[in-house]
């Protein structure tokens, strides 16, 4: 029998899930390169949004400390062309000596589209634009395996090296293709990593402020939803359990991934005293808590930087309070980030990081133990060498793609007791938004 509907062409979106435990000490400023989440927090560069989800109890507990420590960006809104990026103070002082963040307007797969991180220009052509260029590139696949889908190059050239100057020969190639090909003025998204993120209002005297920028803060909405359900296993997601086949694993995953953007939606279903006739809405919590609670949803929105997440420092004043004064079903956190399209495919689109405190089944408190049978004690847990950091397998399950493959690796479980949280569950997805 046929389908009702035809099946699309468009490639299939992904879910990436990776599950660990969060070590002893993590220096925000070194964090981790290659281990899951900081390694997926650093691959959005682009971030459009973040949204922070916690208990109202958790969120007295913790959040005074946070709004303490964290800063407020600016970025700023732009008309340029790209021949004003490649020249003149704007780009000695912002991409030579500078770290900024840069992304201009268009619909990437679409659309001739720009962006520039630490110093890498990165440009995506249509044909034509790349044959009139003139400039050395690669074709990309945005089809998808689709049929008749014009072609795509990719040009990324590194406006740092010493031979991106004025008289040398690809660098001229560069602004001749700026000057008569790549010549419309397009807005742009402007972020200087290396101002304070707060003296951002000093470049409008300088070369910033000959294109008559308008600048914004990034500020925080927070929304309070009360007498909120909560799935039981919120708290204490039991992972890779030999009780739990691969299918029932997944649909718990998919269930708190789902509960978490109807938390970010502020969704009336959640509401304990919902009666929305099912033939409007079929959703309920799943396995939902005998207790509701208030849960509170902060939102920011514009131009977010992956620094400025791995800067937040809410996991880590966690643990300097005793959160054992909390109800169980309060000890959760969530953080989800929304990305700027900067790629047709292979993109990561934005992920949702979930943490929570040790499960109830875990090691003996005190100490660790490790494969070998030996034990470490906490003390040993407050530094981390750079090996451990970037060791992809240390301390979890990582499925690269839930839904699909079976092929989860498990780890021994290592996490000592101690406060706060200690283990994380991590979505990304990919081909979201396509």
């Amino acid at each position: 029998m046929s389908p009702l509907f035809p099946i699309g062409s468009a490639p299939a979106p992904k879910v990436q899930i990776s599950m660990g435990e969060l070590p002893g000490y993590v220096s925000f400023s070194q964090a981790p390169t290659k281990r899951p989440p900081w390694h997926t927090i650093r691959e959005v560069s682009y971030g459009s949004s973040a949204t922070i989800m916690l208990p109202d109890d958790l969120h007295h507990l913790v959040w005074d400390s946070v709004t303490a420590e964290i800063s407020r960006p600016k970025y700023a809104k732009v008309i340029m062309r790209l021949e004003e990026v490649l020249k003149g103070e704007f780009f000695t002082e912002y991409i030579k000596k500078g770290n900024v963040l840069i992304i201009s307007e268009g619909e990437p797969g679409v659309d001739d589209s720009f962006s520039l991180k630490e110093g890498m220009l990165r440009m995506e052509l249509s044909k034509a634009s790349y044959e009139s260029a003139g400039l050395q590139g690669v074709p990309v696949s945005t089809s998808g395996g689709r049929k008749h889908v014009k072609s795509r190059y990719l040009v990324e050239m590194n406006l740092r090296l010493p031979s991106m100057l004025r008289g040398k020969p690809g660098f001229d190639r560069l602004v001749w293709a700026a000057q008569h090909t790549l010549n419309r003025s397009l807005n742009w998204l402007f972020l200087d990593l290396d101002a304070g993120y707060l003296d951002l209002d000093k470049d409008l005297s300088g070369p910033l402020g000959a294109h008559h920028p308008t600048v914004q803060t990034l500020t925080c909405s927070v929304q309070e939803l009360s007498d909120v359900l909560a799935p039981s296993v919120l708290a204490a997601f039991p992972g890779h359990s030999p009780a739990l086949s691969q299918d029932e694993m997944q649909e718990s995953v998919y269930e708190m991934l789902e509960y978490l953007d109807m938390v970010a939606l502020a969704s009336p279903r959640l509401k304990a005293t919902d009666q929305t006739d099912s033939f409007i809405s079929r959703y309920v919590v799943p396995d939902a808590s005998e207790n509701s609670n208030t849960v509170k949803v902060l939102t920011w929105n514009g131009l977010i930087s992956s620094r400025w997440i791995l800067e937040m420092p809410d996991s880590k004043h966690s643990r300097l309070r005793n959160l054992q004064t909390l109800a169980m079903e309060q000890h959760w956190l969530a953080i989800s980030i929304s990305s700027f399209k900067t790629q047709a495919l292979h993109q990561i689109d934005g992920y949702t990081i979930l943490l929570q405190p040790n499960r109830s089944d875990g090691p003996s408190q005190g100490a660790k133990h490790d494969v070998s049978g030996s034990t470490k004690t906490r003390e040993d847990e407050t530094e981390m060498t750079d090996q451990d950091r970037d060791d992809p397998l240390t301390g979890g399950i990582v499925a690269p793609d839930i839904g699909k493959t079976s092929g989860a690796q498990e780890v021994p479980d290592v996490v000592s007791h101690r406060p706060g949280f200690q283990r994380f569950l991590c979505a990304e997805y990919l081909n979201s938004l396509g």
